[in-house]
């Protein structure tokens, strides 16, 4: 077998691999005149970010040839698929508190879209305002394990009031990322207890943008 065939061969193979990734629908690899890939195509479905493909896509490049991948030679381009239009979420799993006479630890467990569970926790003192700020800072911190990146994610502020026959809690959110500023706004009513309603604000602030976050 001459060597043109065997790498022809190898990007072939390349190719099925990717194509068995997650959401994905097509892959093409292009090598340069040295043999070495020098640019990945790829077609994928909605249901997860274009940096989460590129990210298994490399991983999965690097695991078969043992070498690395420049992430920039990675181009995702993605269609609409109706069966799964929905953006990625996450969920509240459950919330845990533990006081003392002063003192008071939250901790917020996230489910992601692909029901991983992920723990935030902060801990802060046993005012109303400070639960609040408390249970915040602890869904923050499990969001921002979630999405791994470079950016500033803070909260601004958080709020108690009446609206109707029901209290509700908005957060406000600072965000700063790729030199730019923007605030976000999350409500939620309380249902059952203030740590439920203020991690469920917070979600309600980040999940309008996760996506485009991750």
């Amino acid at each position: 077998m001459d060597y043109f065939s065997e790498e022809t061969m190898l990007i072939s193979h390349c190719e099925d691999l990717i194509k068995k990734i997650k959401d994905i629908v097509s892959a093409k690899i292009i090598t340069g005149p040295d043999g070495k890939i020098s640019e990945i195509h790829v077609i994928s479905k909605t249901g997860r970010s274009p940096k989460q493909i590129a990210r298994d896509v490399e991983s999965t490049l690097i695991a078969f040839l043992g070498s690395e991948i420049d992430h920039k030679k990675i181009s995702i381009a993605q269609i609409n698929d109706e069966k799964n239009v929905m953006q990625p979420r996450l969920k509240i799993s459950k919330i845990a508190t533990s006081k003392t006479r002063n003192n008071l630890e939250v901790k917020v467990l996230l489910a992601d879209p692909e029901g991983k569970i992920i723990e935030g926790s902060a801990t802060g003192l046993t005012s109303l305002q400070n639960r609040m700020r408390t249970t915040a800072c602890a869904a923050l911190n499990a969001v921002r394990l979630f999405l791994a990146e470079d950016f500033v994610l803070s909260l601004d502020d958080v709020y108690i009031y009446r609206i109707g026959n029901y209290q509700a809690v908005s957060v406000l959110l600072f965000l700063s990322m790729n030199e730019k500023e923007e605030y976000l706004l999350g409500s939620a009513l309380i249902k059952h207890d203030i740590y439920e309603a203020v991690a469920a604000a917070v979600l309600s602030a980040v999940n309008r943008r996760i996506g485009l976050l991750i």
